[in-house]
């Protein structure tokens, strides 16, 4: 069997879609940057190490080993091994557990314990904006702090009939509020509880910048068993200042 050996997601993305010869991909990742498997190879297997951290997407296959973490979205199925934790997020996605490994069940989907010592823990969250806030470690305020990545003209939609300037100091109110139609796309702006989230959105551009918006609690919307945990929809904000991907403002690092 070939093996490859991957680091980062440029890597991923750069392989092709099919191979030859019967192939195992392996994942090592830094502890804390993500890797995103959206894609099943032909005459392939992905297997997470060490301490990665991946989400699998759509129809993919991952088998997580060591203390990697993933989670599982769309169709995906995990494989966790060892002492991995893996966050089920989709009512379609399936997991199996061996060894000591921990599912989060934060959505319907299957899971089989195919060991005695592995766990499944099912968290009680409360609804709606409050249980986002609650699960992504956000202060309850009247207004709240978020977070987008934007351009180096901090612009987001970049040449579409969406494209929106985010300069600092600007108020931004969408024109057409209408969050529950879907959880992307449009009807809302969207931002993020840490900067280096958006990176799952924008992410390649190395001009690109983050900038901290403020934005009223009446002014949020958290989509139902979202497919994208970290993001919440917004109708209006006020951008503050540019930050690092954590968060803090430009100015000081100056």
């Amino acid at each position: 069997m070939k093996e490859i050996v991957v680091h980062t997601q440029a890597e991923l993305d750069a392989l092709p879609d099919s191979f030859k010869d019967l192939t195992l991909i392996q994942i090592h990742s830094e502890a804390g940057i993500r890797i995103v498997v959206n894609k099943a190879w032909d005459n392939s297997s992905v297997v997470a190490r060490d301490n990665s951290s991946v989400v699998a997407w759509d129809n993919s296959s991952v088998e997580a080993w060591d203390n990697s973490s993933a989670v599982a979205r769309d169709n995906s199925s995990v494989e966790a091994r060892g002492c991995v934790s893996v966050h089920l997020q989709s009512d379609f996605a399936t997991v199996a557990l061996f060894a000591f490994a921990v599912c989060f069940a934060l959505a319907k989907g299957k899971i089989t314990r195919k060991s005695k010592t592995s766990t499944v823990i099912h968290p009680k969250t409360r609804r709606g904006v409050i249980g986002w806030l609650d699960a992504n470690g956000v202060q309850d305020a009247r207004s709240i702090i978020f977070f987008k990545k934007v351009s180096k003209d901090f612009k987001t939609q970049e040449g579409t009939s969406r494209e929106t300037h985010w300069q600092v100091g600007s108020t931004m109110e969408h024109p057409e509020w209408d969050p529950k139609s879907d959880e992307c796309g449009a009807g809302k702006f969207h931002a993020c509880s840490r900067p280096y989230f958006c990176d799952e959105f924008r992410n390649g551009n190395p001009a690109d910048r983050y900038v901290a918006v403020e934005i009223a609690k009446k002014d949020l919307y958290a989509w139902p068993n979202p497919s994208y945990p970290h993001k919440i929809a917004f109708r209006r904000g006020t951008v503050l200042y540019e930050c690092d991907r954590l968060g803090k403002p430009i100015k000081e690092l100056k």
